[in-house]
């Protein structure tokens, strides 16, 4: 039997231990408390009863007492029965040998220093439901026990107390149960091994300086259900990554340290005031339509910021929100009503940078923002005109919807041999207007023609039938003199058109185009002139020999070569 070093101490009785320690006990409002008597040591691994009997009467343990088994370097293991609900300050203070130990669910409170210097400690498992201290900034329950590697809550702690991981830089990571409901001001600060940390729905809330200095943590994910967080609770860390969806309001909490990206959920209705104070590596951020109010400072000095998307229900943006932000290069505001501006809030965002708004908002925008000159409105709908088969064809947009007119134009531009058909919801005006209710895509399709080809020589006045295809085998080259005439009756893919085509004195002339578009191409689908009939012979310049497409409108285009 191996006893427990110290001087003599008062005590009310003893009893040996299940494990065979004899252990020494106080009777406190009729309660055992395990206490320090004897100049003897508790070595090997201690199992310490829920109940003791003295007297035939059985009391049950509750507590372990201040210093009980300081300096009890030989203890390698204990077991704390569920009914205990305090810890004393240095019960188990330099305790090297000790290297797991598991907190019960009935523990309340841990005192100052209660496990200092267990140097052998690797491994805790937390049940405790409600505790409510673990020591404090100076004295904290696990100070200077650097070999702590797995700290793990059981699933029905409720409360992180404050100070409870302070300092255990061995962590490398820590998962947090869903039950617990508030994290204690310091609880993981300088826990430098920390790399990523998920705050579940459950949390309302995060005290000051919780996770302070965790200089490894850089992803952060915050849940819905915060709705307070203390000043400082993330400062002076290495977070990259932030998810925050809680309606909390968080002063600092984040504030110089490299953030690269957030994500605010839409369960977030303010910002608070330094949320990312100083966060000069984070390069973009949108703020959804729940938010209403920025607060004051809220990304003063991020200097990082290119873009902001500032969400719909937006009403104000506090003193100093933006100041600093030198590098933002474009800014979207959803709201309507231009938010109002807080004293300086947008000092050192450049001037001239592109203020996007909504439509018809700019004349509040450059009341309310009047440091700022470049503010675009949208165009409205979008149009995206397409071919078919680029091949055959091609699509030009020639007027694109405004905020003011939603009408866009189009045109399809057939390419040689081709001409165009339809578009793809059956219209075949071309070019054609459309009026926009909504995004619009829309297709042009287009058909194969067959080219009629006549070799001419100018030396005589003939007439000639273009589709006359039997007449143009028997009479490939054709010596004429002054003028042509050509026309186009009996085209079968369109309808019947009875104009003319001629040459007259270096030019090429069409008489009856019937009020249709004419177009002259060269033999490479080059657009050369374009004309529209006006009830009088239309003239085309053409003093160069070589071969020519007259199109009249619709119909299908003809190919004559002109031999000189």
């Amino acid at each position: 039997m191996a006893l427990c070093a110290a001087t003599a101490l008062a005590y009310d009785f003893s009893a040996v231990a299940p494990s065979g320690q004899t252990l020494y006990y106080n009777i406190v409002d009729g309660h055992a408390e395990v206490v320090r008597s004897t100049s003897s040591y508790v070595t090997g691994d201690l199992v310490i009863p829920s109940t003791v009997t003295y007297n035939d009467v059985s009391y049950t343990v509750t507590s372990i007492g201040s210093y009980a088994f300081q300096n009890c370097g030989g203890l390698t293991s204990v077991t704390i029965p569920d009914g205990v609900t305090s810890i004393g300050s240095y019960a188990f203070q330099n305790c090297g040998g000790l290297t797991s130990v598991t907190i019960p669910v009935g523990v309340t409170s841990i005192g100052n220093n209660a496990f200092r210097n267990c140097s052998g400690l690797t491994s805790v498992a937390f049940n405790a439901d409600s505790c409510t201290s673990a020591g404090s900034s100076s004295n904290r329950a696990f100070n200077n026990c650097p070999n702590i590697t797995n700290f793990t809550f059981g699933n029905n702690v409720k409360v992180i107390p404050a100070y409870l991981c302070y300092g255990l830089r061995g962590l490398t990571s820590v998962t947090i149960p869903d039950g617990v409901t508030s994290i204690g001001s310091y609880a993981f600060r300088d826990c430098g091994g920390l790399t990523s940390v998920t705050i579940p729905d459950g949390v309302t809330s995060i005290g000051y300086y919780a996770f302070s200095d965790c200089s490894s943590l850089d992803t952060l994910i915050v849940g819905s259900g915060l709705t307070t967080i203390g000043t400082d609770a993330f400062n002076s860390v290495q977070i990259k990554v932030l998810s925050y969806n809680c309606p909390a309001n968080i002063p600092y909490a984040v504030r110089n340290n490299l953030l690269q990206s957030v994500t605010i959920g839409d369960g977030v209705t303010s910002i608070g005031s330094g949320a990312f104070y100083g966060c000069s590596g984070l390069t973009s951020v949108t703020i959804p339509d729940g938010v209403t109010s920025i607060g004051e400072g809220a990304f003063h000095g991020c200097s990082g910021l290119t873009s902001v998307t500032i969400g719909s229900g937006v009403t104000s943006i506090g003193d100093y929100a933006f100041y600093g932000c030198s590098g933002l290069t474009e800014i979207t505001s959803k709201a309507a009503f231009a938010p109002m501006l807080g004293y300086e809030a947008m000092t050192g965002v450049p001037s001239t940078i592109t203020i996007n708004i909504p439509c018809g908002s700019q004349w509040l925008y450059s009341s309310r923002w009047s440091r700022f000159s470049n503010f675009i409105e949208p165009t409205g709908f979008s149009i995206n005109a397409s071919s078919a088969d680029t091949t055959m064809g091609t699509v030009s947009i020639l007027a694109q919807p405004t905020c003011s007119s939603p009408t866009a134009e189009v045109n399809a531009v057939p390419n040689d041999g081709f001409r165009f058909n339809h578009w793809s919801d059956g219209n075949s005006d071309n070019p054609r207007s459309l009026t926009l209710t909504s995004d619009t895509a829309i297709t042009a399709y287009f058909v194969a023609v067959i080219f009629d080809t006549v070799y001419l020589y100018i030396h005589d006045t003939t007439y000639i039938n273009v589709h006359d295809t039997t007449y143009v085998e028997m009479h490939d080259t054709i010596y004429i003199h002054d003028t042509i005439y050509i026309t186009n009756e009996g085209i079968a893919d369109v309808e019947p058109l009875n104009a003319k085509v001629y040459s007259s004195q270096g030019q090429i002339v069409v008489e009856g185009a019937d009020g249709n578009t004419v177009w002259l191409y060269d033999v490479n689908g080059r657009v050369l002139a374009t004309k529209h009939d006006e009830y009088t012979p239309l003239r085309f310049d053409v003093s160069v020999s070589g071969s020519y497409m007259i199109k009249i409108g619709n119909h299908a285009a003809r190919k004559v070569v002109v031999l000189r």
